[in-house]
């Protein structure tokens, strides 16, 4: 009954946010005005916001959000360490260099089908030199794996920003918008290209729910019940890298979504299942959606990008999770 409650209040919450996301921005609505236009009375220019802005920005957040954090809650239970996040890990750094290439120096301006590729292809690189640094003997040690995963980040995130000096002028901003975690990709062609990935890989995670159980309990006893530890762990990995590369390439570089959401998840509900699987994309979305939105609100001109604000968020929360493990 209490987790009913805590679902359908979590759903409330995420309602809002969308209504609010809809309603607030540089043109604000009223309440009557977006039930007015949602309702098909709208004026062309009322369309043209809601419609082909800020729907498309919120589908991205949602979608985005709920990747990041499925990909943390797969780090985290392959590594066995709360502290693993797809930002920390340099999932994201990797993501970040390989885009920023793409878009400075090879792209021609169209929206490409190939982003995404790109996107992986860079976090995929990230990913196993992590691996490859973080096993001693064949096995991951969480320690290392985190300590090689901050070390990747560092180096591909100094090669971002030298990269942002060589890039023409007019990409600089962009460069810059896309590293502070701004939601960029707010038009329906990003949301055609992240949405295929996340309709093929939420539901392989969920798929593979009773695999991510067994690997909570152990290595030693995921083994012992007969899981092939070395295949899944690659598996699993990939499926999370993927997710973490795609909405990074499509959302701007976010950070910390992946560690709190599923944190948050597991305190919600404590068994480790596909139950708390839901929870985590829940938390996810809800998180970039009201990171998204206060950015908007937040600065009397402008607006605040949405990883800064998840930062602010979680960089505290970091902070104390590596002192509650020390």
């Amino acid at each position: 009954m209490k987790k009913k409650i805590t679902l359908i209040g979590l759903l409330l919450l995420l309602f809002l946010g969308i209504l609010l996301s809809l309603k607030v921005g540089t043109t604000s609505f009223s309440w009557a005005a977006l039930s007015r236009i949602l309702q098909g009375g709208g004026t062309s220019a009322e369309n043209l916001v809601l419609y082909d802005f800020r729907l498309p920005r919120l589908l991205i957040a949602l979608l985005a959000g709920s990747g990041l954090s499925l990909a943390g809650y797969v780090f985290q239970t392959i590594t066995h360490n709360d502290l693993a996040d797809p930002g920390i890990l340099g999932i994201n750094a990797g993501a970040g260099l390989t885009v920023l290439l793409y878009l400075g120096f090879f792209a021609s301006g169209q929206t490409s089908w190939l982003l995404p590729l790109v996107a992986c292809t860079g976090s995929l690189f990230a990913a196993f030199l992590v691996y490859l640094c973080g096993q001693q003997f064949r096995r991951l040690l969480p320690n290392r794996l985190l300590l090689a995963g901050v070390a990747v980040n560092a180096g591909l995130s100094a090669l971002t920003l030298i990269a942002t000096l060589k890039v023409a002028r007019d990409n600089y901003t962009f460069v810059t918008s896309w590293l502070a975690g701004t939601i960029w990709g707010a038009t329906w062609q990003y949301v055609g290209l992240l949405l295929p990935w996340l309709l093929i890989l939420v539901p392989v995670l969920f798929s593979q729910g009773r695999t991510l159980e067994l690997l909570n309990l152990g290595d030693e006893t995921a083994i012992g019940l007969g899981v092939a530890l070395r295949k899944k762990q690659f598996f699993l990995l990939l499926c999370g890298v993927c997710l973490a590369a795609v909405s990074v390439a499509v959302a701007g570089s976010i950070s910390f979504i992946g560690l709190i959401a599923p944190h948050i998840a597991r305190t919600l509900q404590p068994k480790r299942n596909n139950t708390t699987l839901a929870f985590t994309m829940l938390m996810g979305a809800l998180l970039l959606t009201y990171g998204d939105l206060l950015g908007r609100i937040l600065l009397p001109q402008g607006e605040l990008a949405a990883g800064i604000v998840v930062a602010l968020v979680g960089a505290p929360y970091f902070i104390y999770q590596l002192l509650k493990t020390s």
